[in-house]
């Protein structure tokens, strides 16, 4: 499935093409964050089975590389439309009452997570200070992971206004079916 068979029709060609990159990005980081993952269990399995000594530094990369993972997943998640929403209440609206309920919870969203942002700059600045003694890391890096998802699910909510508004479906505007072989 490329890129562009899970862009949602509608909306300005500038918040498709954000919704591109957003993708793009996500992907990138999802697949950086399981490499990682993987090779540095792998490093660390070959050396202690061949020296019976471990590398350490393989022990702190979950604690690096799982909050990308994690939020990459959530704005992929939010692109495809496979995010957690109720929308029991919503289709049993109609349409235009439907739709506006819709661009109200995207732009609420956009505001929660852009106030997430915000105070996780204040949490970085806290609890940032952290270092991890084999690599030498700061816990910064883990944090700026929740800010970059937050980042791209306000963007993603922004995005999803001009779909909702013209879709035939507001409610699953988003919605990507799904491929059956």
């Amino acid at each position: 499935m490329s890129s562009q068979d899970i862009q949602p029709e509608g909306g300005p060609k500038a918040a498709l093409l954000l919704d591109r990159v957003l993708i793009f990005v996500a992907t990138a980081v999802i697949l950086i964050s399981l490499s990682g993952l993987f090779l540095s269990l792998v490093a660390e399995v070959i050396v202690r089975y061949a020296t019976n000594a471990g590398l350490g530094w393989p022990n702190e990369m979950p604690a690096l590389l799982f909050p990308w993972l994690t939020m990459a997943g959530a704005v992929l998640a939010a692109q495809y439309g496979r995010h957690i929403a109720v929308q029991l209440g919503a289709e049993m609206l109609p349409l235009n009452a439907a739709r506006w309920l819709m661009v109200a919870g995207s732009v609420l969203a956009a505001v929660t997570f852009a106030f997430l942002t915000w105070h996780g700059f204040a949490v970085m600045k806290i609890a940032g200070g952290e270092v991890y003694p084999v690599t030498g890391m700061t816990a910064n890096f883990a944090y700026a992971a929740l800010i970059s998802g937050f980042v791209g699910l306000s963007l993603t909510a922004l995005t999803s206004i001009p779909v909702i508004l013209k879709s035939d479906r507001p409610v699953s505007a988003r919605e990507v079916p799904e491929e059956h072989p």
